[in-house]
């Protein structure tokens, strides 16, 4: 079945979807689910990330054996002072480690159409050709054939990517028992050694949350600054008047009792919604004190690992590829507004040089960001000299005038 993600990996008990996974594994076998792109459905006007979801329902003897184990180990484990639902969560734990089986976690990139709904000779999924449908294995469907002769013994490939995974481990390696394939895919990746040379980090031991809560109205005179992040990692002032913002910024426009965040300069500044899309940056001295929003969270450096990291440096570290893939694979939701969990982020783990390679790292790409500035500058003010000339009169002098450094 087609499934949206939300229902694979959102976290909130309010949505449901927590309790729809546990019923699966109380009552189904999960056989293999394959994460689609986000542009799936979208030539038939669908926005939502979706998934193929692969189950087979229990059998009355299956059914009857998977509950008797959870039963028995409701009666073995020492739950009285949990919750009904941290019981239930342990109990079923216990009974897929009994009776564990495995299951084939894929994700396609193509799937013989472009994102504009074009055909395409690209397909992860399987090979159609002259009418039948192939499975040769680079394809999906051909991982899935070796897969189902010894799931126990599959290795997996990168590309397409394909693992195999435990169902006793599909539903404990997270806390929301989440079952995305690009969550898991990735995890499985991550379990890499560290190149020579590098020290290995959880973010969550690294950086700290800053709660500095401003309530804006409560000083109705005061103007406050506000910030926004772009795709490019810069901090922008946040536009007055704009969609649902007040005429100006003064605290009396702000809604009565609504808390914002203060940040400061140095923190690293993310955009819950927008952080798989590269929207994580350094606040600069100018917006020390900005507030910001609650989808921004903010954070700095903890003390004792000051003399190891350079937030400039993790800031370029967390916008590379390999983490804007990992941070895709973390976040939660279908639409286009995927928010990125806070114990997801800081769950993350970076590999670090010393502080002084970091910083050294640092200046290099400031220095040539400095000259590509310099060049587009220089570029405007030829282009405005050039604009001046065709405005007066063109002679072969002006123009060699503006192809020299005049």
């Amino acid at each position: 079945m087609v499934v949206p993600d939300g229902l694979l990996n959102n976290s909130g008990e309010s949505t449901r979807c927590p309790a729809l996974r546990r019923f699966l594994f109380r009552n189904t076998q999960i056989l293999a689910i394959v994460s689609l792109p986000d542009y799936a459905f979208r030539k038939s006007g669908a926005q939502n990330k979706t998934s193929l979801l692969f189950v087979r329902r229990w059998s009355d003897k299956e059914k009857n054996e998977f509950d008797s184990a959870i039963e028995a180990a409701r009666a073995d484990l020492n739950l009285q002072d949990l919750s009904d639902l941290e019981a239930e969560d342990q109990a079923i734990s216990r009974a897929l480690e009994e009776r564990d089986y495995y299951v084939f976690l894929a994700e396609a990139e193509a799937i013989g159409y472009t994102p504009a709904g074009a055909p395409s000779q690209e397909n992860d999924l399987y090979e159609y050709k002259d009418q039948e449908v192939l499975a040769p294995l680079k394809t999906i469907l051909g991982q899935y054939r070796t897969f189902k002769k010894d799931p126990k013994a599959y290795k997996g490939v990168d590309k397409p990517p394909c693992i195999a995974i435990s169902a006793s481990r599909l539903y404990a390696a997270h806390p929301t028992h989440r079952i995305d394939p690009k969550y898991h895919i990735f995890k499985h990746a991550e379990e890499v050694k560290p190149p020579h040379g590098l020290e290995v980090y959880m973010l969550k031991d690294v950086l700290r949350r800053r709660k500095e809560k401003v309530i804006p109205n409560d000083f109705p005179d005061q103007e406050f600054k506000t910030v926004t992040l772009t795709q490019e990692g810069e901090l922008t002032p946040r536009e007055a008047g704009k969609g649902k913002n007040p005429p100006d910024w003064h605290g009396a426009y702000f809604k009565e009792g609504q808390k914002w965040n203060r940040i400061r300069s140095g923190d690293i500044l993310i955009s819950r919604i927008d952080l798989w899309k590269g929207c994580i940056g350094v606040v600069p001295d100018d917006f020390d004190g900005a507030i910001v929003t609650d989808e921004f969270p903010s954070y700095h450096v903890r003390i004792k690992y000051q003399h190891k990291v350079d937030v400039k440096y993790l800031k370029l570290l967390l916008r590379t590829s390999y983490f804007q893939r990992a941070l895709r694979a973390i976040n939660t939701g279908h639409s286009n507004r995927r928010r990125t969990q806070e114990t997801d982020f800081l769950a993350l783990k970076v590999f670090l040089p010393e502080k002084r390679v970091q910083e050294k790292v640092v200046a290099a790409i400031e220095e040539v960001e400095r000259r590509i500035q310099e060049q587009q500058g220089e570029l405007k003010r030829r282009i405005e000299m050039l604009d001046e000339i065709m405005l007066r009169h063109v002679t072969s002098e002006s123009l060699e005038k503006l192809l020299s450094n005049a």
